[in-house]
């Protein structure tokens, strides 16, 4: 949740994106949030950005084509936590195709039920399982199955 406001580097990609005029910028929020603070940031700061519920990411509620869309600000990430989800795979409809968006996620709480969930969210980052292989990590899956293993709580 959105507390305060400051100058922060989530507001400076958000106005750098919206300023541009090339590209278009999309939040995704709880519909409390876009109705509250989203809007009186928005407006505060004059940034021409479309926000939208997690409703309207699912039912395709949005003003442009899925390929304008360059930087996606989701707040309250780990509402899409479940990759079962019907407001998940919306969110990766979103992200697919080309050309390649930017995502940003807010969340207080990345880890509600199990260390999966951090996973989960990682996923939409991590296209590739073997990504942190030259950290040693051969498989993030595999890795996050190990951790919870030794404490699944």
């Amino acid at each position: 949740m959105i507390v305060g406001w400051r100058f922060d580097p989530e507001t400076a990609a958000i106005g750098h994106r919206g300023d541009e005029g090339r590209a278009v910028v999309l939040v995704v929020a709880p519909a409390t949030l876009r109705d509250g603070p989203w809007r009186k940031f928005l407006l505060d700061f004059m940034l021409g950005v479309e926000c939208i519920s997690y409703e309207d990411l699912r039912a395709g509620n949005m003003k442009y084509a899925l390929e304008e869309y360059a930087l996606v600000v989701v707040d309250e990430a780990h509402n899409v936590r479940n990759p079962a989800t019907e407001r998940a795979e919306a969110l990766r409809r979103l992200l697919a195709g080309t050309p390649p968006k930017r995502l940003v996620m807010l969340t207080a709480t990345p880890v509600n039920n199990s260390l999966w969930d951090l996973y989960y969210l990682l996923a939409y980052f991590v296209k590739s399982d073997s990504a942190f292989a030259s950290a040693g990590i051969r498989s993030l899956r595999k890795h996050f199955g190990k951790a919870m293993a030794l404490d699944p709580d």
